[in-house]
């Protein structure tokens, strides 16, 4: 859910606002963040943790700074590929100052640190930094994963399934020797951003970005990204992971019909897998967190207003 509908939106403001400085975050590609840190403590409370609220609440708000630092610092680096993608127009048409954007970034991130460390397990601190570590490692020169075959996907997939699990699941306190069920996630993640990455390979290619998805193609791209959510199934199956397992195989049939299109999928095609996907695991963190589905409703929503009257596009779209 993280594309737009237009190369360039009817129209462009000329001077930030408030409100951009709060969807420079990108709530709507925080949702899996939520997800993937609610169903981590959810394990976690099975494996016989107390999850407690307080801890629970104060854990998601520290990622969620420390994440969306990271979405921000990605769309500073990325502000010609995005351009050229027709997308995240705040910083790849100028309208938030990169200055303004690295500053709120620093102030994120000071704040993610500071409440973690004040009020959460060190091995939540140690999630959270891993995080950092992973985020900016994607989007920074020299390292820059995004642009090397494979490793983008495993940056993602450790970043955004692994990392994200297990903030949930240490916020709460659950003892790490039960951790391995969490090993379908990183799977599905990378299933999920190999497809957005093919439905960004014009742009991508164009800016010299060798993305897993420039390098494949989406021939070779839907038929990889299927055989990663095949095989977070089987990771489910033989972890014991029942909530994997079963968002797994509800997604698979997409991923397949996505495979079967191959070279003549369109953007449509590969990320419509990648958006049922999302929001089948959403849909099973709001199944152990009720509330959970009334603030993706609201998040949505927002979403949708704030870019209807910012730049007159319809986003977030199903």
């Amino acid at each position: 859910m993280d594309r737009a509908v237009a190369n360039r939106p009817p129209r462009l403001p000329e001077r930030a606002v408030a409100a951009d400085f709060v969807f420079l975050l990108r709530p709507a590609i925080l949702l899996p963040v939520w997800t993937f840190f609610l169903l981590g403590a959810s394990h976690g409370a099975r494996a016989g943790a107390a999850a407690p609220v307080l801890p629970l609440l104060a854990g998601i708000a520290s990622f969620t700074a420390m994440m969306g630092a990271v979405y921000i610092v990605n769309q500073i680096a990325d502000r010609e590929s995005d351009r050229a993608n027709g997308k995240l127009f705040l910083l790849s048409h100028g309208i938030v100052p990169a200055r303004a954007a690295w500053t709120e970034a620093a102030l994120l991130v000071a704040a993610a640190l500071a409440a973690a460390a004040l009020t959460l397990p060190r091995t939540f601190l140690a999630a959270l930094c891993a995080g950092l570590l992973l985020g900016l490692g994607y989007s920074l020169e020299p390292v820059r994963l995004k642009r090397r075959p494979v490793l983008d996907l495993v940056a993602s997939g450790l970043g955004s399934g692994l990392v994200n699990t297990l903030a949930g699941w240490t916020a709460i306190g659950a003892p790490l020797r039960e951790i391995f069920v969490l090993a379908p996630y990183p799977l599905a993640v990378a299933a999920v951003h190999l497809l957005t990455t093919l439905a960004d390979i014009e742009g991508d290619g164009a800016c010299g970005l060798r993305t897993s998805g420039v390098a494949l193609g989406r021939g070779k791209g839907t038929v990889a990204a299927g055989i990663l959510m095949t095989a977070s199934a089987g990771a489910a199956a033989a972890a014991g992971n029942t909530v994997a397992l079963i968002c797994a195989l509800v997604s698979l049939p997409l991923f397949m019909m996505a495979a079967r299109r191959g070279r003549a999928a369109d953007d449509r095609a590969v990320l419509m897998p990648a958006r049922a996907a999302t929001l089948c695991y959403s849909a099973a963190a709001a199944v152990f967190y009720p509330v959970y589905l009334a603030w993706l409703a609201a998040v949505l929503a927002l979403t949708r207003l704030y870019y209807s009257r910012r730049f007159g596009i319809r986003y977030p779209s199903i």
